[in-house]
């Protein structure tokens, strides 16, 4: 039998040394703290309690899933994002932190309004959910083309207790959405030419859906230049379009919206310094 300190060493020590130290303590102490049932300050004060055997054989499972290459929030099966815990699978992308910055952008520059709001491929709805909880009086929508995502959405929306409507739409054809009006447009389209997939790490290549990820190499702002047009029609005067984008296509973003009469475009950085999310108003 192990203490909970001995377990948690153990998970750290074999992790594939793709991690770091750090994040093998991290990602021990996420794990234990979830099959034990316990915060950080619980394990700390039962460091020197016995794991139970089943505990023992689940985190052992876990540590051979993720030493095989499977992302360790889907081994997991949650993860925090802005404080909301959301239900993650392979039925949408990992939510980066990226996107949460761009989120609590949205949320801080509308928390004084009630808007109306689009998330165009929305996915687990992590970007739809944050607004909503960060802004209740907001009135939120979700969008995405892979019915799974859209079912893992309500999922956590139903698990969060928010009022976040999900519902099929194809980010290029909105037609659908025709009669609406918005005070807020945003999405974070797949991006990434397809050029670069071997260059990617395999447990994003192997686990994440490839659909949400990628766009051809010859027309990389596919998307971004359909919700453009799109939200040039459906935005309300003075209303707002974001954007979360690849750190080399900033600028061509940026020209495209501002070709289409957009106005008070910014480029924002993310926290490693790179251009990863833009703001426009029509």
């Amino acid at each position: 039998m192990y203490t909970v300190n001995e377990m948690m060493n153990r998970f750290g020590e074999k992790l594939n040394d793709v991690f770091s130290d750090r994040e093998k303590r991290h990602i021990s102490k996420m794990f234990m703290m979830h099959y034990m049932n316990q915060d950080g300050t619980d394990l700390l004060l039962n460091r020197k309690q016995e794991v139970a055997e089943d505990v023992v054989q689940k985190l052992e499972k876990a540590i051979e899933k993720i030493n095989s290459g499977k992302p360790v929030q889907y081994v997991l099966g949650h993860m925090y994002f802005n404080d909301l815990k959301l239900k993650v699978d392979s039925r949408a992308l990992i939510p980066r932190p990226e996107t949460e910055e761009l989120a609590l952008w949205i949320s801080k520059m509308w928390k004084y309004d009630s808007p109306k709001l689009l998330d165009v491929g929305t996915g687990s709805g992590c970007i739809a959910l944050t607004v909503k909880d960060e802004i209740p009086k907001s009135n939120v929508f979700g969008v995405d083309v892979i019915q799974n995502a859209i079912d893992l959405a309500r999922e956590n929306a139903e698990q969060l207790k928010l009022d976040v409507k999900f519902d099929f739409a194809n980010a290029l054809k909105l037609e659908a959405y025709s009669r609406y009006k918005w005070d807020v447009i945003v999405s974070n389209p797949p991006y990434i030419p397809i050029e670069e997939k071997d260059e990617m790490n395999d447990h994003v290549v192997d686990y994440e859906p490839d659909t949400a990820l990628f766009v051809p190499n010859d027309n990389p702002l596919l998307f971004y230049r359909a919700i453009t047009l799109y939200a040039k029609t459906h935005l309300v005067p003075k209303g707002s379009l974001f954007f979360e984008v690849h750190e080399e296509m900033a600028k061509d973003v940026e020209k495209l919206l501002i070709s289409n009469g957009f106005s008070q475009v910014e480029i924002r950085k993310d926290l490693q310094g790179k251009d990863r999310m833009i703001h426009a108003q029509f």
